[in-house]
């Protein structure tokens, strides 16, 4: 009888044991407020939008706190930034407080953001949204997608950081973050790894970034293209049409070569002729003795 309650207490408390994972990473959804710490790791320029505004991509890596229930993670951002000037700096909502305009704006970043465990393993991908102001404040928006270990879980993460000049980064996010128990036990896993230099690259190659359409006013007519200078695998450079420095057609330079010659030849039958009408002129009559 004894050995039998033994059994059925083991028995419980195995069937138990996961209920008790699963609440916890349940109750990871909600109530994620971690701080973020870590550095400026690519800073470059990638070219110039065509209303002059430069293009710069950047790459940051970061750690997110320990928060509720979720350990710690690693956080990395590889985006593009576009440094507006006084007269490109559009209107734009803050994205922290849409009813709120951005005031001294002074740049807007867009790309990719990726969520990893302490080893590198990647959990979460997904869009990266920041709003860069003159004081440097820096407004952030990401909305990720879990893969492996974290696959059908979902991210949602806001907030605000800085950077000083020694590129170091701090500041603090808030949002959801579901945690599946296989990621939780993953994290758990690596939580005394540590990410290597050479697995950086890596990580960010996990992600491909593209220039956006460009944000910044225009103030003349141009293609919402950036002019490329190739820095990081980015399409070859293309022509940017705008109104000062329009490309001209061959048509065009067909019949401005035509009026050209057109000129030059009736100059020549012109002078031509005159020369004609200087030799069948008669000799002056002699005056009479």
């Amino acid at each position: 009888m004894i050995r039998a309650l033994t059994l059925a207490t083991a028995l419980l408390i195995a069937a138990l044991a996961p209920l008790r994972v699963s609440a916890r990473a349940d109750h990871a959804a909600s109530g994620y407020h971690p701080s973020v710490s870590g550095k400026l790791i690519g800073y470059r320029l990638a070219g110039i939008e065509p209303d002059g505004d430069p293009l710069d991509q950047i790459a940051l890596q970061t750690t997110l706190s320990p928060s509720a229930t979720v350990p710690s993670m690693r956080l990395f951002v590889n985006a593009y930034l576009e440094n507006f000037k006084p007269d490109t700096t559009p209107i734009l909502p803050d994205l922290l407080n849409r009813n709120k305009q951005a005031q001294n704006l002074g740049g807007f970043l867009q790309g990719k953001a990726l969520i990893t465990d302490n080893a590198g393993n990647v959990l979460y991908i997904g869009a990266f949204l920041a709003e860069a102001f003159l004081n440097n404040s820096n407004h952030a928006v990401m909305q990720l997608d879990g893969g492996s270990a974290a696959a059908s879980s979902h991210a949602r993460l806001q907030g605000t950081f800085s950077l000083n000049k020694q590129g170091a980064l701090h500041g603090a996010f808030q949002g959801r973050l579901t945690l599946p128990v296989a990621a939780l036990r993953q994290i758990e896993r690596y939580r005394k790894a540590t990410i290597q230099s050479a697995q950086v690259k890596s990580i960010l190659d996990a992600v491909k970034v593209k220039p956006a359409a460009m944000v910044g006013r225009k103030t003349a007519r141009s293609q919402t293209v950036p002019l490329h200078t190739g820095y990081a695998n980015t399409t070859p450079a293309r022509t940017v049409t705008t109104h000062s420095t329009r490309r001209v057609s061959q048509w065009t330079i067909f019949a401005g070569a035509g009026a050209v010659v057109c000129f030059v030849t009736a100059a020549l039958l012109f002078i031509r002729e005159r020369r004609a009408a200087s030799t069948r002129r008669p000799p002056p009559a002699e005056a009479a003795g």
